[in-house]
This record gives C-alpha cells, sequence and structure tokens, in this order.
C-alpha cells in the first residue's frame, strides 16, 4: 500500500451545489463552437428544481422550474437530457418515478429560467432502477402482491420490455455491460447475500453466494465485480476465473467508482470505522463515516491514497455516495451522505 498523506495537495475538493441534491448526472456541454467540455446536472432535493454548471467554471444555474417537493433520489440519462425523479405521494407511502425531458439549449444562450421539465409517470412503487452505462436504457423492477418483475425501458422511444420475474422481492440491480444487468440480494449483516446476473435475453445465472452482508459493484466489462462483507472487507471478485482477491480496504462497493477500462477503481475509505453490523448501521444513519479518497489499480492490486478532505484546506468531513467519473476520467464526482451536498474531487 502507498500511503503518503504528506504528499496530498489541497484544494482539490470543490463543493459544487449551494443545497442538498437527490442526484446528477454528467453530459458533455458545447461552450463555443464545435467544443465539448463536461458539465453537470443536478435536483435540488427540497424543490425538485434542476441546476447545471460546467465542471471546470463552477456557476450554479437553475435550469428547470418544475416544483417537485421532497425529491429523494433523481438519475439523467440521454447526455443529461432527461431526468428521472423519485419521490413519495402525499399518503407518503407510495412512491412515485417521474421522467422528464428536458430541452435542447442554444449555443451562447444563457437563458436560465422558466424551463419546464414535460415527460410522464412511470408505474407507481418501482423498488428500484439502474440505468445502463450509455444512459440510454433502464432497467426496473415493479412489485406486486407476491412477486417483482424486471423491465427494461428504451428511453428514446418509451419502448418496454419485461426481461425477469421473481417471487424473491428484495433485488438491488446494476447495469454493468450493454446487455447484463446484476442482481445482488439486499445486504444485512445478519444474512448470507447472493449475486446474479441477468442478460437482456432472460437468461438468470448465479454468479456467487454465500457472504454475509454482501455487497457489489459490476465493472464496465462485466469481467470483475467489487464486492464487500459485513466486515467491510472489500475484495475483487473476478467472474471468469471465480477468484476472489482482497484489496487490503475497508469500505463498501457503492462508495466506489470504476474506470471505463475496468483496471482502476477509485473509493471513499472510512478512516476509522466503528465497530458495527454493516451494512445496516450504514444504511441506516446509525454510523457515519469520515471518508478518505483512494485508488485502487487492480490489475497490479496496489492502493494509494490520493486525497482527504479532512486536511484539505477548510477541511470537512464528508461521507460519500454516488461515486462516478466524467468521461475523461478528471473529476470524481460524489455526494456527500451526511448532509447530500454534491461535490467534485480534481484527479488531474
Amino acid at each position: 500500500t502507498n500511503n503518503t498523506p504528506g504528499e496530498i495537495i489541497p484544494n482539490l475538493f470543490s463543493k459544487i451545489s449551494s443545497m442538498p441534491v437527490a442526484g446528477y448526472g454528467i453530459f458533455q456541454k458545447e461552450r463555443v463552437e464545435k467544443e465539448f467540455f463536461p458539465a453537470v446536472r443536478y435536483a435540488d432535493r427540497a424543490t425538485g428544481n434542476i441546476y447545471q454548471t460546467f465542471v471546470d467554471d463552477i456557476k450554479e444555474r437553475k435550469f428547470s422550474t418544475t416544483i417537485i417537493p421532497t425529491v429523494y433520489e433523481a438519475v439523467f440519462a440521454n447526455n443529461g437530457d432527461t431526468a428521472i425523479l423519485r419521490y413519495l405521494k402525499n399518503d407518503g407511502q407510495t412512491i412515485q418515478t417521474f421522467l422528464g425531458t428536458l430541452p435542447k439549449e442554444s449555443l451562447g444562450s444563457d437563458v436560465t429560467e422558466g424551463y419546464e421539465l414535460k415527460g410522464y409517470f412511470l408505474p407507481d412503487n418501482i423498488s428500484d432502477l439502474s440505468l445502463s452505462l450509455d444512459a440510454t436504457n433502464l432497467f426496473y423492477l415493479l412489485k406486486s402482491t407476491n412477486s417483482v418483475s424486471g423491465i427494461t425501458l428504451s428511453i428514446k422511444d418509451s419502448k418496454k420490455t419485461q426481461i425477469f420475474d421473481s417471487q424473491f422481492t428484495e433485488w438491488l440491480p446494476w447495469w454493468g455491460t450493454n446487455n447484463t444487468i446484476s442482481l445482488t440480494t439486499k445486504a444485512s449483516g445478519n444474512t448470507l447475500g447472493y449475486m446474479y446476473t441477468l442478460d437482456t435475453s432472460r437468461k438468470f445465472t448465479k454468479t456467487l453466494g454465500g457472504t454475509v452482508g454482501l455487497t457489489t459493484l459490476g465493472s464496465p466489462d462485466g469481467k470483475m465485480a467489487l464486492l464487500s462483507d459485513s466486515s467491510l472487507t472489500l475484495s475483487v471478485y473476478n467472474t471468469t476465473t471465480r477468484e476472489i482477491r482482497t484489496l487490503g480496504l475497508q469500505t463498501l462497493p457503492e462508495k466506489c467508482a470504476w474506470s471505463k477500462d475496468s483496471l482502476i477503481v477509485y473509493c471513499a475509505v472510512p478512516r476509522n470505522p466503528s465497530v458495527a453490523l454493516y451494512p445496516d448501521s450504514w444504511y441506516q444513519g446509525e454510523i457515519s463515516f469520515d471518508d478518505q479518497i483512494w485508488k485502487v489499480d487492480i490489475v497490479k492490486g496496489t492502493t494509494t491514497l490520493i486525497a482527504d478532505p479532512f486536511v484539505s484546506e477548510g477541511g470537512e468531513q464528508i461521507d460519500a455516495i454516488k461515486l462516478s467519473l466524467d468521461t475523461n476520467e478528471n473529476y470524481l464526482f460524489f455526494v456527500n451522505k451526511k448532509d447530500s451536498f454534491f461535490w467534485k474531487l480534481d484527479l488531474k
């Protein structure tokens, strides 16, 4: 392990949002003719309003004015042009999922106010969903009385196809490669967990099983998966050889992001995790982490501490979730679970 805190450069972290967010999307936006730069859109948790900014020049601008109070989750598809917002109905029980299309911007236009989010509702009580890597398709799980259905939705033409049906209803989906979705049983430190793969031709295969507190994150090429157990031991699983190799870090796969080539992983790693029932205590908010950002070379098996938000200038404790990289992998984005503010880490 290469751990050289003395080499950490301050000011690598920047807070992007001025408010708690429900989720974000990264896209390429034209700034001058035929020159595109990374930009982000994100949804205000309180109002559902969507904001945007270029990543290298943070100037938060309100983009949509459609009010949707208390949005719990937001996902952006189709190069940031589609927003999927999830929230509870007034009854406090029914989960609503709204798929809205944002208008195209004209180059050089700085008009920000007045855009409406226009779209349609997906069925009530979608329990979970995952976007395809190219962000053009959605897979969602829809519960009925005693089973769950898995449905793919084309964002472009709204075509739906049911590809999965199970009497076991507690699944977490992850759409990794273009035609393969991983389904992992919802994790508890009291229960054995299992991971399956589902391809779009409906073939359902058990990949891995029998790990207490199992959480996973598949690689973009589908050949590997990050795993963690009730002790937070992070490992990588080779789906071809079925070899499991520990990576020498304690964290959860959902606090990580894969590089496009599936060779590098960036992870938010708790500094000194308390003894607790994992992942339950963290999911339930009984435990909060104080993270450092580590880079893992999957091929070499090396881990390197690259940044520590607490010792950076104006240090802040961060419990990072929803990690992702921009197209060129110059920035790592995440949401701080402590307050839901949206951040970036400069990797250049």
